[in-house]
């Protein structure tokens, strides 16, 4: 019988189903909650907004700093951080005509970090 990453003595399966049992959710509620998070992760599953967010796990950047590290043109990041902003995901304030971007919370921040660390450790074995 084939083993899933997700059996109940992985620890991240079980913080996994832990963190989300005590809440105590109805099941109609899980399922809003499964959409909710389904959501948020088809909007950092496109390339550019991961070079966006890679550009500012180091902290915040204006917008000609993004496009230079992302080097992408000035529409495309725009659209993207526009995007990833109106996702919650990014952080905008604005001093004079110069926009600033920072990811809003440390877990965000963590979550991409440590897919990125996965991948990269399963291309370099």
């Amino acid at each position: 019988m084939a083993s899933s990453s997700f059996s109940s003595k992985n620890p991240i399966a079980q913080g996994f189903a832990g963190g989300l049992a005590k809440k105590s959710l109805s099941p109609e509620q899980m399922e809003a909650l499964f959409k909710e998070v389904s959501a948020f992760f088809a909007v950092l599953a496109e390339p550019s907004r991961l070079r966006i967010m890679y550009a500012l796990c180091e902290g915040e950047k204006s917008v000609c700093e993004v496009i230079q590290y992302s080097k992408s043109s000035q529409a495309n990041v725009s659209r993207h951080l526009g995007t990833l902003h109106e996702a919650g995901i990014l952080a905008r304030r604005k001093v004079g005509t110069t926009v600033y971007y920072s990811i809003c919370d440390d877990a965000t921040l963590e979550i991409c970090q440590r897919v990125c660390g996965r991948v990269m450790n399963g291309l370099l074995d």
